[in-house]
């Protein structure tokens, strides 16, 4: 995974990225990568075993740790390019938290979709306490952004 920083304007009005992530150099057997792929076999209700006769594999997780809400506490962002594809090749981007039982629990109120050629952004704007995520589709012309729902718990987009 490729994390790039971008330079902070003084000034500007505009929510500009602070990182931007590229997820197909995220490895696997990253503890990022691993704890999605755990989580995503939890969501479908497969073994790994079960998961490899459907073609669903872990070396198909690509995920990285990001405090999206300063509370000192990593949330994970990741995908699962085989099996989180939209008819347009968009990947699916999961957002995972812990809750106060130390299990990862997924953020992402709307489904979002993110063009695999281009990264996805960490705003350096917050909304409700956590940054605003902003992504580019391939359906799209604009860039899309998501911003968390402080009465629901997840992102919504903007």
């Amino acid at each position: 995974m490729t994390l790039c920083c971008s330079v902070v304007c003084a000034g500007s009005a505009f929510d500009i990225p602070r990182a931007c992530l590229h997820f197909e150099n995220a490895r696997y057997d990253d503890e990022a990568s691993v704890i999605l792929w755990h989580w995503l076999l939890k969501q479908i209700r497969l073994s790994e075993r079960n998961a490899a006769l459907h073609r669903i594999y872990a070396q198909d997780c690509a995920a990285i740790f990001y405090d999206l809400d300063s509370d000192g506490e990593d949330e994970i962002l990741g995908t699962h390019a085989s099996t989180a594809r939209n008819s347009g090749g968009e990947w699916l981007l999961y957002v995972l938290k812990k809750d106060k039982n130390n299990i990862y629990k997924e953020i992402t109120g709307d489904t979002v979709y993110f063009d695999a050629a281009h990264p996805v952004c960490i705003m350096l704007n917050k909304t409700n306490g956590f940054r605003n995520i902003q992504v580019v589709t391939g359906t799209k012309d604009d860039d899309i952004t998501y911003v968390f729902n402080k009465q629901s718990g997840l992102y919504y987009k903007k």
